[in-house]
């Protein structure tokens, strides 16, 4: 890269003595979580964290809708922008963790780190302010809603033209099975297409005591259970991953009834957009026929959701080379891609973008997953985050221009 505008060891140094303030904001958005499209207050203490700063921030995004833009214009080039994103809604679940900032709000909480990436994104505001005239590029700061739920609020941004003049976008996600500190990096394919499934079968209720005055839906229903489990292994290419995975069983009302039908939801998955239509129509034709060979009927609901996550070499070489400099040898490392999805897909569909996955697992800790009702991230390296995405404005435009690194 050529010589960044700032001196970068200053800004992750500042960033380091900032964390206390990082995580005093993660705490307040971690005992507060709102639900997707339900995040009024978090948005309004975001915006008044903005608002002390010196920031400006955009109105909503969409009506309705309560992520928003924050805009800092380069004297230098206001034309470019770089865009970087953090989401702020939480999950329906349980928090179980014992810690003083539990969640007050009962049955949510933020088990997927949001309230981290938002707390990460902030600090990053922090940092730029003050740097505004030193600035390569102009820089969006997105704040983003509904990251959890279908369809998500990417979506929103881009319909509303949060993308214009954006040359590069950059997001983080925290990560448990990453050693904290360390930021992991997958370059292409990086998350799943998803998509969901609802197949009802049907069937004639009846006493438990006289199946055969019955059409039982329950062994139809799970003869469709294992029937799909078939769809990845002889319908799609052995060197194609996917997934398909049901999830949800409704059926019955009383241990002596034979239902009238069984509901069943679940996922499916997939790198491989073409794929995706021949994957749900596996999912009805199974569904159907096997529902038909018990002398039921199946009516089935597919739908997809969230592209794939694509990472742009240009973006990736980017972010490793500025974690290098950042944080020395050996803070970023290599990790598989995975199954999950995020619906950043819908920013790195339109520019070159990474996103990575900071290592909050300290040696030792017991490992809970992301959605765990344990989760909780080391938020001891949170200013890690802060000081990598106030750098990328700084660093990544030598990049995306095709100057270092591959385009």
């Amino acid at each position: 890269m050529s010589k960044p505008t700032i001196d970068l060891q200053a800004l992750a140094s500042e960033a380091k003595s900032i964390l206390p303030w990082i995580s005093e904001r993660r705490r307040y958005l971690h005992r507060n979580p709102e639900l997707s499209f339900q995040e009024v207050n978090t948005a309004r203490f975001v915006r008044g964290e903005l608002e002390a700063m010196g920031y400006s921030p955009g109105p909503p995004i969409a009506e309705g809708m309560h992520g928003f833009t924050v805009q800092l214009n380069s004297p230098n080039d206001a034309d470019r922008v770089i865009l970087l994103r953090a989401d702020m809604d939480a999950l329906p679940i349980v928090e179980e963790n014992d810690i003083p900032f539990k969640s007050e709000n009962p049955g949510v909480g933020h088990l997927c780190g949001h309230d981290a990436h938002t707390a990460m994104l902030l600090g990053a505001a922090k940092l730029l302010h003050p740097r505004i005239k030193d600035l390569p590029c102009s820089v969006r700061l997105v704040f983003q809603h509904a990251e959890e739920v279908s369809p998500g609020g990417a979506i929103d941004f881009v319909k509303a033209g949060a993308m214009k003049d954006v040359v590069g976008c950059f997001g983080i996600h925290v990560s448990p099975r990453i050693e904290s500190g360390r930021f992991g990096v997958v370059t292409g394919e990086a998350m799943a297409m998803v998509g969901e499934m609802r197949i009802v079968v049907r069937g004639r209720g009846g006493h438990g005591a006289a199946p055969h005055e019955a059409i039982d839906p329950v062994p139809a229903a799970a003869a469709v259970i294992l029937a799909l489990q078939q769809i990845v292994s002889r319908r799609l290419p052995p060197i194609e991953p996917g997934v398909i995975s049901v999830t949800k069983i409704h059926a019955g009302t009383a241990n002596n009834v034979i239902p009238q039908e069984v509901e069943l939801g679940g996922t499916m998955r997939t790198y491989n957009e073409s794929r995706a239509p021949e994957i749900a129509r596996a999912v009805t034709e199974i569904a159907e026929h096997t529902a038909r060979a018990w002398n039921c009927e199946a009516e089935v609901v597919t739908s997809w959701s969230y592209p794939p996550v694509i990472n742009a070499a240009s973006a990736i070489d980017a972010a490793r080379d500025t974690m290098t400099f950042l944080f020395g040898e050996g803070a970023a490392v290599p990790i598989d891609r995975s199954m999950g999805a995020e619906d950043f897909a819908y920013f790195a569909r339109e520019k070159p973008s990474a996103f990575l996955f900071l290592g909050v697992r300290p040696a030792g800790a017991t490992f809970y997953p992301l959605h765990h009702p344990k989760f909780l991230p080391d938020a001891e390296v949170l200013w890690k985050g802060s000081a990598l995405l106030a750098a990328m404005p700084f660093t990544a435009l030598d990049y995306l221009d095709g100057r270092v690194g591959l385009v």
